[in-house]
């Protein structure tokens, strides 16, 4: 089964550069908006327009606190997001152990998604765990309507008794993710990319950017991969002679040719020197203070003047010992690998 990886976050990720988690491969994040009927995440806002402007699919967490109305807590989280709409349903974060009584906990739950179901059609998602909807919730047949995502910290996930499944899965607390400092919340949405947008409906609205930079595979059979290395898992294959539309470069080992005999680093030992400017044709922003302009794909070819941070141009050519292109949401393959070209712009 392939699972769609994605992230959640809060505050406590402090700044995130969502460009560079996005080109790490991740395609959703769930963010933190409200706790209880008293408290918003100063963050929300800051992670919602970076997660949405960087492409990924967005919804909204709210962790629910037993001793609170159910009314003022939704009626704050719907005050958080405003007109914003998520892409998937709103997330109800159940770990609290305000109330030691199932009882209290399970009715606070159910008014919970009562209030919500006054302003979305679709059910919330439940966030927990198997200890704690052990320990504090009563148990119910009718609870398996909602769509599970379990934070289980193990090679498998470990669903509650109500469930038999789930749909997002938190394996992680510690996650290395570029983009993110320190430890992350790594999740698996439990199914495709085009599961997923399909999951989300006709609300799904992520950022592509169009362009009229194409590229041809040049090998007889070329990986399709869900991110930029060969660490990401195969996807689909294409044969020779196939052309995509490149709509993002990665890799760790990239150049761009920003006119003749000049060509600089998109990617130079993991560093980004450089965003993609959705438009037509293919143009890049300078993100770094000062970059060599060279007259060839590498360090070793000779400076032939500078870029400024600020400064735009646009792509004729791809280089480098690993370059890679997205050409759909969640499929790249490698454009150059070590001394091989895999593709060729046409």
């Amino acid at each position: 089964m392939a699972y769609t990886p994605g992230v959640d976050a809060s505050r406590y990720d402090g700044e995130v550069d969502w460009k560079k988690v996005y080109a790490a491969g991740y395609r959703f994040a769930v963010i933190r908006a409200t706790v209880g009927d008293y408290y918003t995440d100063p963050r929300f806002y800051t992670h919602w327009d970076g997660a949405k402007n960087a492409g990924m699919l967005v919804s909204a967490y709210h962790v629910v606190v037993a001793t609170n109305y159910a009314d003022k807590q939704i009626s704050r989280y719907y005050s958080v997001l405003d007109k914003r709409k998520s892409d998937f349903p709103p997330v109800l974060d159940i770990e609290r152990k305000d109330s030691t009584s199932k009882a209290v906990n399970a009715a606070c739950i159910q008014d919970c998604c009562s209030q919500i179901s006054k302003n979305d059609k679709r059910r919330p998602i439940f966030y927990t765990a198997q200890y704690f909807w052990k320990d504090f919730v009563t148990s119910s047949p009718d609870w398996s309507k909602y769509d599970l995502w379990v934070a289980s910290y193990s090679t498998k996930p470990y669903l509650p008794s109500d469930w038999t499944t789930w749909k997002f899965w938190q394996y992680a607390e510690t996650g290395k993710v570029n983009g993110m400092g320190g430890n992350a919340d790594v999740d698996y949405f439990n199914g495709t990319y085009a599961d997923l947008v399909k999951y989300c409906g006709t609300q799904a609205t992520p950022v592509v950017s169009t362009t009229n930079l194409h590229a041809k595979v040049a090998v007889s059979v070329l990986n399709v991969r869900s991110g930029p290395s060969t660490s990401y898992k195969i996807v689909t294959k294409m044969v020779q002679g196939n052309t995509v539309n490149v709509i993002d470069i990665g890799g760790t080992d990239t150049w761009v040719q920003l006119g003749a005999g000049k060509w600089s680093a998109f990617y130079y030992n993991g560093q980004k020197y450089m965003n993609t400017i959705p438009g037509n044709p293919f143009k890049v922003n300078i993100v770094a203070d000062q970059l060599n302009i060279r007259s060839g794909p590498g360090t070793n070819y000779a400076s032939v003047g500078k870029w400024k941070t600020g400064d735009t141009a646009s792509i004729t050519g791809i280089g480098g010992h690993d370059a890679w292109v997205e050409f759909d949401l969640g499929k790249w393959s490698a454009f150059t690998h070590g001394t091989d070209s895999y593709m060729q712009l046409v």
